[in-house]
């Protein structure tokens, strides 16, 4: 098992994340997959079994969609965020 992060070598720990998979232009979420998390760094490392379940993800349509979300679009081009204060 990994014990040690291996971009900053921080220690990982077992948690539930979101895990995010683009087709295309479609975004979607699937909640509370298990993972190694880096608690320094935030890298995330998925077992095995758990990367083939996702890759199954891709290909099935029929699971029921738990909830929608919108989310907004920004061009990094142009962008001053120096200078935004709040």
């Amino acid at each position: 098992m990994l014990n040690r992060c291996t971009l900053c070598n921080g220690k990982v720990g077992k948690k539930l994340v979101t895990a995010e998979n683009w087709w295309g232009d479609n975004l979607t979420l699937i909640e509370n997959v298990p993972a190694l998390v880096c608690e320094s760094c935030g890298e995330q490392y998925f077992d095995a079994k758990t990367t083939i379940t996702l890759d199954q993800l891709r290909s099935s349509r029929t699971r029921k969609v738990k909830r929608f979300l919108n989310v907004p679009v920004y061009d990094f081009d142009g962008l001053d965020l120096a200078v935004e204060s709040k």
